[in-house]
């Protein structure tokens, strides 16, 4: 093979490599906004609070391959009823798994507020402006709650009106702690008044509502286990049964009417842990 020719070969295979790159590249973008759109309310959500939307590609990403391999898989064993099933429950995961991180995201959010808001009515008792306390207190405050108060603070410090910045924080996370500590402190700046009694005020009653909170946490956590022992605890067995030997345990995978009593298991095992997880969640107002 000549030189020439050599050149010809690398330089087509380079440019074919790259065209295939730039190609996957743009699917890949594609399918990300299509997942985007397919999930818009808690990935609105997510976004609301400023959370890692990189992790959430890649998750969504992950999840993307877990479908379409297990959905292969299932088909290529011939097992028609579970084909058909795991796609649809597949299809319904991703909501509650995005929901779960919001939820931790909120209340970490939550208890980083009570010592920012003790902190706060600290500075303004110093003899500090709302403003300037606020930036102080934003220096201190751990993440994610000190992006929300540098942001704040970098809007105001550029002109904007602070009750507009903190109105629109607390439109935006749609907190309840936040909110009450947002309209605290716009009625602070709007009228004046002994600022500092207000938000010492403010802080107690933060603390006393995630107290609340944790106790019903912990007087629910004994339920939840037992909720989601209980839903693991059939495919247990059925693991257990294969591995001591029972043959007839093979009949749900192997024989059609199995499979389909297979189905009815899992959609009977779903019901039951979403009824008992709505029964569970308790909302204080």
């Amino acid at each position: 093979m000549s030189a020439h020719q050599l050149t010809s070969v690398i330089t087509s295979s380079c440019l074919f490599f790259l065209a295939g790159f730039i190609g996957c590249s743009q699917l890949l973008r594609l399918w990300d906004e299509f997942l985007t759109q397919s999930f818009s309310g808690p990935v609105a959500r997510y976004r609301q609070l400023r959370m890692d939307e990189q992790r959430l590609a890649h998750g969504l990403r992950l999840w993307s391959v877990l479908l379409v391999a297990g959905t292969a898989g299932l088909i290529l064993i011939q097992s028609w009823p579970i084909a058909f099933l795991y796609p649809c429950l597949m299809a319904v995961a991703p909501p509650y798994a995005i929901e779960y991180f919001i939820r931790r995201r909120e209340q970490l959010l939550e208890s980083q507020l009570i010592g920012s808001s003790t902190g706060l009515a600290n500075t303004v008792k110093a003899g500090l402006s709302i403003p300037q306390g606020l930036k102080s207190v934003a220096d201190e405050a751990p993440f994610p709650l000190r992006t929300e108060l540098d942001q704040i603070v970098y809007q105001f410090d550029h002109g904007r009106p602070l009750q507009e910045s903190l109105a629109d924080a607390r439109k935006r996370l749609q907190l309840e702690s936040f909110t009450l500590f947002c309209l605290a402190l716009e009625v602070a700046v709007e009228r004046g008044g002994r600022v500092n009694i207000t938000l010492e005020r403010l802080s107690t009653t933060l603390q006393e509502w995630f107290r609340l909170r944790r106790k019903l946490d912990s007087d629910t956590s004994a339920g939840r286990y037992a909720i989601l022992i209980m839903g693991f605890c059939p495919a247990a067995f059925v693991l257990l049964f294969l591995a001591t030997g029972m043959n007839a345990i093979l009949s749900l995978f192997t024989d059609l009417r199995g499979q389909l009593v297979l189905c009815a298991i899992i959609l009977l095992i779903c019901f039951g842990v979403r009824w008992a997880c709505r029964i569970m969640n308790i909302k204080l107002t």
